[in-house]
């Protein structure tokens, strides 16, 4: 079937990334190996981890680096500036048709990957707006509460807070390869749905994410 390449461009309320790298894998599983976790002080997870990164001949430079790349709060462009990555972009056009009304839909959820191709869309940004904290619950892979105290989280953002003015919106744009099968006047609803009720990228269910459609050209 026949395909058109399009440019969106849109207006960030707001975006959190949160990604999870493949460092962040590796450091958890260091965690769990050397003993650190099991350690109550922090003399005794510091010599477990020294005799893990010895024994497993990792440098403390090594490591350090691994922590670095681990704590990434965005994914960036070869220029520097943040983008939303197309996963992002893609798992959410696919929440969007998930919960919008059947005949509004441009397409089926599980047509969505199959019928468009998603590009990242690159921000004006080359850093942070600022930081997010809150506590939270500390549960199991369960659901299972596994302590009263509450666990403080931080995630790095651009643009503002939900409830806030949003005075300092964040210009992106993409590029979308659509199918000719599918009508453009309802992708455009569908994006304009997902930017008003689901949002994009982490913590959506907090109010972070939105956006408007500017152009779908």
């Amino acid at each position: 079937m026949a395909r058109t390449a399009h440019t969106l461009e849109v207006s960030l309320d707001s975006y959190i990334a949160h990604p999870y790298w493949p460092e962040r894998e590796k450091l958890i599983n260091i965690v769990k190996e050397s003993g650190m976790s099991r350690a109550r002080s922090s003399g005794n997870r510091q010599k477990a981890l020294s005799e893990y990164l010895k024994r497993e001949n990792i440098s403390t430079a090594e490591y350090e680096e691994l922590e670095r790349l681990a704590s990434r709060q965005f994914y960036v462009s070869g220029d520097g500036l943040i983008v939303v990555p197309s996963l992002h972009v893609t798992s959410m056009i696919v929440n969007a048709v998930s919960q919008m009304r059947a005949n509004g839909r441009p397409f089926g959820p599980e047509q969505a990957r199959s019928l468009i191709q998603a590009t990242d869309w690159e921000t004006d940004r080359l850093g942070p707006d600022g930081v997010w904290e809150r506590f939270a619950v500390v549960t199991s892979g369960s659901g299972a509460r596994l302590s009263n105290q509450r666990a403080l989280r931080s995630n790095e953002y651009i643009g503002a807070p939900p409830g806030t003015a949003a005075s300092n919106p964040v210009a992106a744009a993409g590029g979308i390869v659509v199918d000719s099968s599918v009508s453009l006047e309802k992708l455009h609803q569908a994006l304009s749905y997902a930017g008003e009720m689901t949002g994009i990228g982490a913590s959506r269910k907090m109010g972070w994410g939105r956006f408007q459609v500017l152009s779908l050209e």
